[in-house]
């Protein structure tokens, strides 16, 4: 019986790994902070200590769910990936291009929202961190785009180089 191994490169194997620990990293701070909300006294208010007009909270809930199902689906897609399935591939460009786009609104609304707080926020490690993340972000949409790694998943492998002739 012939057996077909599965080869994935080193890109595939970094690229899965990291978003399987940061998705499970990030699903787990995003939990315990949701839950620690409700612990001060049993009720949520959340606007004490915030500047005014600066929280939204239907777009906060909405912003969290959402950041919830995106970093649940990087533990999920990231599994897919390493196992080499297709759909786990397409649904994590979908997956990355929607949390470069909740990312690019939050950030939008939380400056034009919270101008008299900028003062107090060190702007370039700020830059620093959105450009790194970004980075990151459309890194993966574009290694998991690439004709050779759409091949690989598509037949499991990536094509062999013929051996030289002696």
């Amino acid at each position: 019986m012939v057996y077909k191994f599965i080869v994935r490169t080193k890109g595939v194997v970094i690229f899965a790994i990291s978003l399987i620990a940061f998705g499970s990293f990030c699903t787990f701070l995003l939990i315990l902070s949701l839950s620690l909300l409700f612990l001060k006294g049993g009720t949520l208010d959340m606007t004490e200590g915030m500047p005014q007009q600066t929280l939204s909270m239907p777009l906060f809930w909405l912003s969290s769910f959402l950041n919830l199902f995106i970093f649940s689906s990087w533990v999920i897609t990231g599994i897919g990936v390493l196992r080499l399935k297709e759909w786990a591939r397409q649904f994590l460009r979908i997956v990355m291009a929607v949390h470069v786009m909740n990312m690019l609104a939050n950030i939008f609304l939380n400056i034009t929202l919270a101008d008299e707080m900028l003062s107090n926020i060190p702007l370039k490690f700020f830059v620093i961190g959105i450009i790194i993340s970004f980075s990151y972000y459309l890194g993966v949409i574009y290694f998991f785009s690439h004709p050779d790694i759409e091949r690989q998943f598509k037949y499991g492998t990536l094509p062999r180089k013929p051996a030289k002739s002696v």
